[in-house]
């Protein structure tokens, strides 16, 4: 079969294996259509009532600020009429017989328009019968989240507000009464658990939704402690410290890849590789030795015919090794391997170097030191730039490129 052919096979397939996975979506999303309510307020009896603005109380909205874009609504309104009334529920008050279940900006663009013109007493609403709380939050609920999905913070307390009324609603429960994703209620309730400060960090957008996960995962697992997480939310709050930081500060482990095991047993061979060309190295620089201790050749290391003739020769070519600690032979090629044995014992994730089978720096240097030459800047440049993508401010030299 010619590589055409495979590659045409290996896209059918693929293809096939994508409409697979989209008709067992389909069958997912039409099973759910088909489960019937956990309620029946869908069903419940309306009818129009009309009344002022002064009769209809509010509940607390899950969402906080302005409401957008009420003036452009109240002209709406003032030509084609309440085209959607806002519905209500009977709250047994005489002074406010009804309270607002849903159409928040609706409402508001009315009492603009009250502003205007007047108090009108004929506003039209639509009564739902026998609406408990519950129902009344879920309804609003509802109607906030598929405006548009909520800041996570409001989201989490609209949420538990909800199931504080019914202590056997479970998140999938809120999340179907809803129509939320799970995944994101259960993770949104999760955030609750933070210290008030962090999840106020939150709110105001200073800390994200996903490193506030991961810092109450650290919590969690007692690798830091409250008040020490706090701190670290505080300085990367401020500009002190990068997420990146932050993350490892709380214990953070990126997760392994899917393919990890064929990762390390292919750095397993490469590295193996490497200590049998360096095994090689060592039996001819020995044997080269002996062959010039016989002829009576003296070491070429230091001198003008070494710089000359050899680009990549001594670094230190002339007096002694400063400090008295630095060999008198150390070439470039050490120098990048010794830097990239520190790049991959101290810089990079715990989890790569352990799919290196890294354990210290010893076995960092070693591992460095076994590469050929030609292989250390390009394993050195790829850390380089691994560093460089996760940095929250890169260098001032390079943000003008990135």
């Amino acid at each position: 079969m010619s590589q055409v052919d495979q590659l045409q096979n290996a896209e059918e397939a693929v293809e096939q294996t994508r409409q697979e996975a989209d008709r067992q979506a389909r069958e997912e999303r039409a099973g759910e259509l088909r489960r019937p309510p956990m309620n029946d307020t869908g069903s419940k009896a309306h009818s129009v009532v009309l009344a002022p603005l002064g009769q209809v109380r509010t509940m607390v909205n899950m969402r906080v600020g302005a409401l957008p874009e009420l003036h452009e609504l109240a002209l709406s309104i003032k030509e084609t009429g309440v085209l959607h009334p806002p519905l209500v529920r009977a709250t047994g008050d005489e002074a406010q017989p009804y309270e607002l279940l849903a159409g928040r900006r609706r409402y508001g663009a009315m009492q603009l328009l009250d502003e205007a013109e007047g108090v009108r007493e004929d506003w039209r609403f639509m009564l739902v019968d026998g609406i408990s709380r519950r129902e009344a939050l879920t309804m609003q609920f509802a109607e906030n989240f598929h405006q548009s999905k909520p800041e996570p913070v409001q989201f989490a307390r609209a949420a538990r507000a909800i199931m504080s009324e019914d202590e056997d609603l479970s998140a999938a429960d809120v999340s179907r009464l809803v129509g939320a994703p799970v995944s994101w209620t259960r993770k949104a309730l999760r955030l609750l658990d933070l210290p008030e400060s962090i999840v106020e960090r939150v709110e105001r957008g200073d800390l994200s939704f996903t490193v506030a996960d991961i810092v109450r995962r650290g919590i969690a697992r007692g690798d830091v402690s409250e008040e020490q997480a706090q701190d670290l939310v505080e300085q990367a709050a401020e500009g002190e410290i990068t997420n990146s930081l932050l993350k490892k500060g709380v214990g953070y482990q990126p997760p392994k890849p899917k393919n990890y095991d064929e990762l390390s047993r292919q750095l397993d061979e490469q590295r193996w590789a490497a200590e049998d060309r360096k095994g090689e190295a060592r039996t001819e620089g020995a044997e080269q030795r002996d062959w010039e201790s016989a002829k009576g050749l003296g070491s070429v290391s230091g001198g003008a015919a070494t710089a000359a003739g050899d680009p990549r020769g001594p670094l230190l070519t002339d007096g002694p090794a400063p400090g008295g600690n630095v060999p008198a032979d150390l070439t470039a090629e050490d120098v990048d391997a010794y830097v990239l044995g520190l790049m991959l014992a101290i810089v990079i994730p715990g989890a790569q170097r352990s799919a290196m089978g890294i354990a210290s720096e010893e076995d960092a240097q070693a591992y460095a030191f076994s590469l050929r030459p030609e292989e250390r800047l390009g394993v050195l440049r790829s850390l380089g730039a691994q560093l460089l993508a996760d940095a929250t401010v890169p260098p001032k030299a390079l943000r003008s490129r990135l």
